[in-house]
């Protein structure tokens, strides 16, 4: 069998624009493996009561502990700010932090899963303009980076000497 493996590749890389979103919350959790169900239970119910989040993602870090960071909007993430606070302290050895406000920045390209290095791409410019990057979550096709308040703006426009946004012609 024959197997036979394409590479795109691009000096800008194409995207489809970037989403830029303001006002946001970031909780952090850091928890035990073991209190998953309790901690799921509880960002479960707060989807529940107040609608859904911008981003959620996590990751382990030891064989002990998860991370999970969860975005709100403002008014969702001072909803749900003491229902977390309240659960954390029933959790002796859970860290909660909160960055409020935050802002994020999306966006995603045709060729994503196609070629390589395109995150590295978005965290190498943005770590050469010393933007302080709070968190992140990629999937084949999309990049979502947050950002301090007030970083989104001048982030976007650095990146745009990384990425270009196709214009067609004669619109």
């Amino acid at each position: 069998m024959l197997e036979t493996a394409a590479v795109y590749w691009e000096s800008k890389v194409r995207i489809y624009g970037f989403r830029e979103k303001t006002g946001l919350s970031l909780f952090t959790l850091i928890f035990p493996i073991e209190h998953t169900e309790y901690w799921g239970t509880h960002i479960q119910a707060m989807a529940e009561e107040n609608g859904s989040f911008d981003l959620v993602f996590s990751q382990e870090i030891n064989e002990n502990f998860l991370q999970f960071c969860v975005v709100f909007d403002e008014k969702s993430g001072s909803f749900h700010r003491q229902r977390i606070e309240n659960a954390a302290k029933n959790d002796d050895r859970t860290i909660l932090t909160l960055d409020f406000p935050v802002e994020m920045i999306s966006f995603h390209g045709p060729h994503f899963q196609d070629r390589y290095g395109i995150a590295s791409a978005a965290f190498d410019a943005l770590e050469k303009a010393h933007f302080n990057v709070l968190a992140s979550g990629c999937t084949g096709t999309s990049i979502n980076i947050i950002l301090p308040e007030k970083s989104a703006r001048p982030a976007v426009e650095h990146l745009t000497e990384t990425f270009i946004i196709p214009q067609a012609d004669g619109l």
